[in-house]
């Protein structure tokens, strides 16, 4: 049995393909090699696999954690748990958007989601890679970036006055638990992005219809455009962000003379059609 899993840090999909054909699918907790020890991951692995543990001879992990020195507590943790492996393989989350969304075509592939980042692929490997830099110094476009640019639109009073009272009400802002959520607590990301649903909600007014234009157009300028011949490729996306705004996106594009292909939510459905193809 082939098992493939995805995961970012707050949740992991699984998929087990079995005879040419996936057999079972589910979602847990995220699991990620550079937050957590090699010991909690084997815990949840064990946990997760339970008896299919023993059918298990290969393994493709791909995650927003994974690098080349974080990657080895994913390669123990299955070989631990997994008493017939014969291969694993971890790779970050932008190669699984490489694959799943170019399959073996070259391409351009992008993450739109919490963060960004964005490869250039050749349908075999990655050639090159602009972003991962995470949201105070990259991720343009990302829910995180729009999330911390709303944020410093209300608290500058940058906001249109009946938006910034919906805002403020919907989300019982003040400065001080903005401050608090943003430099003191854990994943403050996360929070950030947590401001997509309202963006999501008032996409159409000017101001927020203006904030999600501009980044995106910066996403392409710093992130697509700065790859050799970058016109000459297909564009692909994966993300909730490129999934939910795929209008505003897809009109970035136009304006820049891009061809934008697949915009998929999540990147697993590719991922089995690529390994059910290899």
């Amino acid at each position: 049995m082939k098992l493939l899993v995805d995961s970012g840090s707050t949740k992991a999909a699984w998929a087990f393909l079995k005879e040419g054909k996936v057999s079972t699918q589910l979602t847990t907790k995220g699991i990620n090699p550079y937050q957590q020890e090699a010991t909690t991951i084997q815990d949840q692995v064990l946990h997760t696999l339970e008896e299919k543990a023993l059918l298990i001879k290969e393994v493709f992990f791909y995650g927003s954690g994974v690098t080349q020195s974080s990657k080895s507590k994913i390669e123990s943790a299955f070989d631990a748990v997994c008493p017939q492996l014969i291969h694993i393989e971890a790779q970050s989350d932008i190669v699984a958007a490489a694959r799943a969304l170019c399959q073996h075509e070259a391409g351009i592939a992008c993450i739109l989601g919490t963060g960004s980042n964005s490869c250039l692929y050749d349908g075999k490997e990655i050639l090159a890679n602009i972003g991962g830099f995470g949201f105070i110094l990259g991720d343009d476009g990302s829910g995180a970036v729009l999330g911390k640019q709303l944020l410093s639109d209300f608290l500058h009073h940058k906001i249109p006055n009946d938006l910034h009272q919906k805002l403020q009400k919907e989300y019982d802002l003040t400065v001080g638990n903005i401050l608090e959520k943003v430099y003191r607590e854990d994943y403050p990301n996360r929070f950030l992005a947590g401001f997509s649903p309202f963006l999501l909600k008032y996409a159409n007014n000017d101001y927020v219809h203006h904030l999600i234009v501009t980044e995106f157009r910066r996403f392409f300028l710093r992130k697509v455009l700065d790859y050799p011949n970058s016109l000459a490729y297909t564009v692909h996306f994966t993300g909730s962000i490129a999934f939910h705004f795929k209008d505003k996106l897809l009109l970035v594009a136009q304006e820049l003379g891009l061809q934008i292909g697949s915009v998929e939510k999540a990147p697993m459905d590719g991922l089995i059609q690529y390994h059910l193809n290899k």
